[in-house]
């Protein structure tokens, strides 16, 4: 019997803690990760370690639990409470936007601070249906998704150097070479050593007509 109730103890912990954590999750309007600020994804870590770490323990009571998860979300609705009438604890707690693309500009200062890889920019354009030339404005929010405004309607795209490197195979899938892309770069009055990202890109206007190019932003993160 003992056996049996040392189990149910723990299920029955089990069961306060997980309705915590869906109430939680619930009352705070953040049911998906996107959502969720540096704040809230410690605030779930730290339920789950404390929830993980009292179900075992039988010298700790149910009501302890409770009451030790009731000051947990305490501090937490405190600190957002300050995150949210305060700019400095904004800032300090979840981090400000920021621009990284200004009027079809790419501000290659906050990419190089926030290390932003070639690779990571073109996906996350790529998920929002924007290639690199399209891009008139693009701003990384403090929950870590990116919001884009587009020039035009695009066709194709093909990324060909990144980082100052030309990627492999990306020539030969446009139908170019080595040659001319030093032709193009020359054009340019651009080495490239000082390339960011270079995009070829293909359009068809309204007309039917298409229109090719080469779209290059300047700088290098490494």
């Amino acid at each position: 019997m003992d056996y049996l109730f040392g189990y149910g103890y723990v299920a029955l912990k089990l069961f306060i803690g997980l309705a915590v954590f869906l109430l939680v999750l619930r009352t705070s309007g953040r049911g998906s990760l996107s959502q969720m600020t540096p704040t809230d994804l410690i605030s779930n870590f730290v339920m789950g370690g404390i929830i993980g770490g009292v179900i075992y323990n039988p010298k700790i009571t149910v009501i302890q639990l409770l009451i030790v998860l009731i000051i947990w979300q305490l501090l937490v609705i405190g600190l957002n409470y300050l995150r949210r009438h305060s700019v400095f604890f904004h800032n300090l707690v979840a981090g400000g936007d920021v621009a990284l693309v200004l009027d079809g500009k790419f501000q290659m200062d906050e990419i190089k601070r926030l290390n932003i890889d070639v690779n990571d920019f073109a996906t996350m354009l790529r998920i929002k249906g924007c290639a690199l030339h399209e891009v008139a404005f693009a701003r990384l929010e403090s929950n870590g998704s990116l919001s884009v405004i587009r020039k035009e309607e695009g066709k194709n795209a093909t990324l060909v150097v990144k980082n100052g490197s030309i990627v492999d195979g990306s020539l030969d899938e446009i139908g170019k070479d080595e040659a001319w892309l030093e032709e193009q770069l020359k054009k340019k009055k651009v080495s490239l050593d000082n390339i960011y990202a270079a995009e070829w890109y293909e359009e068809k206007s309204r007309n039917g007509r298409t229109r090719t190019g080469l779209f290059v932003v300047k700088g290098t993160t490494r």
